[in-house]
């Protein structure tokens, strides 16, 4: 079928002059149903920073990182499947890096980037700071990669971070899982919510 779009649209969109009038998206976007999504990264994140808790997983929310896994990747919120930790690789595939400054892994660029430079863009529940949040990111059999939100420092962590050893150093705050997904997963959402609705509204008529 020709393209039935006006002619000087057409010559418009041809010469980039279009792009002059779209808005950048923001780096963050808040999508409802407590979704938020990173247009830079396209993952998706939950609002809720501590659903562990919130769901009653643990009393505070905190959990080894076995038990984390396995929590997230069965984790089914509002009818998505497919969740995992946040990696602390780069956005390259390498690392993962340690260190300050890790603003190529995904909660690095989180809070390293998107919220040095847009601190209000959206609004989180259940945040607190210090925490530690764990990354999917295996670095032994013994220990795994997590970002401590009090120092901005992302390292290594043991697995089972509660149980005493020597030498050890002392935890900054709470050591939190923060599920995220892959894409843009509230449009599935919104689709379904429509449908929904549009069946409502047929109903209704019917009747």
């Amino acid at each position: 079928m020709p393209n039935q779009s006006r002619p000087w649209l057409r010559i418009l969109d041809r010469f980039n002059i279009l792009d002059i009038f779209r808005l950048p998206q923001p780096p963050l976007i808040d999508r409802g149903f407590g979704l938020i999504y990173d247009t830079e990264r396209d993952i998706t994140w939950l609002q809720d920073m501590n659903y562990a808790k919130t769901l009653g997983r643990s009393a505070d929310g905190q959990l080894t990182w076995p038990a984390a896994m396995a929590w997230v990747s069965s984790l089914n919120y509002r009818g998505i499947r497919g969740w995992r930790l946040p990696t602390a690789l780069n956005r390259d595939g390498s690392g993962p890096v340690a260190g300050n400054n890790c603003v190529g892994s995904e909660l690095g660029h989180l809070y390293l980037d998107v919220f040095a430079t847009h601190p209000n863009i959206v609004t989180l529940r259940n945040g607190t700071i210090p925490c530690i949040y764990w990354t999917s990111t295996e670095a032994s059999a013994e220990e795994a990669y997590a970002l401590d939100l009090f120092s901005l420092r992302q390292g290594t962590l043991w697995k089972d971070p509660f149980q005493q050893r020597f030498p050890s150093v002392p935890l900054s705050g709470p050591v939190l899982s923060w599920p995220v997904h892959d894409g843009d997963v509230a449009a599935e959402l919104r689709s379904n919510w429509l449908q929904r609705l549009f069946s409502s509204i047929v109903s209704m008529f019917r009747s």
